[in-house]
């Protein structure tokens, strides 16, 4: 209505004794409204897709962690078996105290980066010797697992003046049941 109309009603409303009318305003715009909702909703779903693809590769790398892990473990039991049906006379050459290191070719895997392997075998005592194993998932730093063990193993020694070709020495023993071992 207009100022008119409402003052052409005013002498209506004291008569019985009701408050002054208000001018009607115009209906407000609910553009900026829609326009705030729209905007809530976008920064709604970019959050949504943000915490998706955050979730979808935290799960890929757990699986990936898991499997070499898996890898890793098995790795050093194939290590260890390599170095004990590969036992060298340069290993029975080695003196008391010192040891020699040892490259395994790396396994490569279908799945994940491949193994890096690394022997130490030590001779600590006349017939005894600790053997360690680290096994590395990938050649650069961070590692997606390593895996160090060390096996303790037992091998007479050959008789002084005895001829070595004429009775080859037994292949070594080992002393511990399991390998004690350090995980890193």
């Amino acid at each position: 209505m207009h100022r008119r109309a409402l003052r052409a009603r005013e002498p209506h409303r004291r008569v019985y004794g009701l408050p002054p009318a208000e001018p009607l305003r115009p209906p407000r715009s609910r553009r900026g409204v829609a326009l705030l909702i729209a905007l809530v909703l976008l920064a709604l779903s970019a959050a949504l897709a943000t915490a998706t693809f955050s979730a979808a590769r935290a799960m890929r790398r757990a699986a990936l962690t898991t499997l070499v892990q898996v890898r890793v473990e098995t790795g050093v039991r194939r290590a260890f078996g390599e170095v004990l049906a590969g036992w060298t006379p340069a290993f029975d050459s080695i003196s008391v105290g010192s040891g020699l290191e040892i490259s395994l070719p790396p396994e490569p895997g279908d799945t994940g980066p491949p193994l890096v392997r690394r022997v130490r075998v030590v001779r600590v005592a006349a017939g005894l010797y600790a053997v360690t194993v680290d096994v590395r998932a990938s050649g650069s730093l961070p590692w997606l697992a390593r895996r160090r063990a060390r096996l303790w193993l037992e091998r007479p020694t050959a008789a002084a003046g005895a001829n070595p070709e004429a009775a080859p020495l037994p292949p070594p023993v080992v002393v511990t049941d399991w390998p004690f071992a350090d995980l890193y």
